[in-house]
């Protein structure tokens, strides 16, 4: 295996739409309005000129389940936001990851 270095700074948006089974009784970010959050920053971030700045991927479990609303994290950062899914927040979200690209 050889390892690629990248061509530009990339930065990604993590965005966890698992779906659990409803029949555990624990909330998951797909059945929260997670598909509508990854969908919005996508658009975002095409519309901002920022493709090839920041990459918006849907996730499996990022092992922090909350009971509203969705997991959002930020690579190379390694932070993790628990995000209500409107899109003030995922704006929110987008600008801070940016800052400074």
């Amino acid at each position: 295996m050889k390892p690629v270095k990248r061509p530009y700074e990339l930065r990604q948006l993590l965005v966890c739409t698992n779906l659990r089974d409803p029949s555990t009784g624990k909330s998951s970010c797909g059945q929260n309005g997670a598909q509508p959050i990854l969908e919005y920053l996508k658009k975002t971030v095409k519309e901002r000129g920022l493709k090839g700045k920041v990459i918006v991927t849907k996730s499996g479990c990022l092992d922090i389940c909350p009971d509203h609303g969705c997991i959002v994290g930020f690579q190379p950062e390694a932070e993790f936001f628990h995000a209500e899914c409107t899109s003030e927040e995922a704006d929110a979200l987008l600008t801070r990851l940016t800052a400074g690209l």
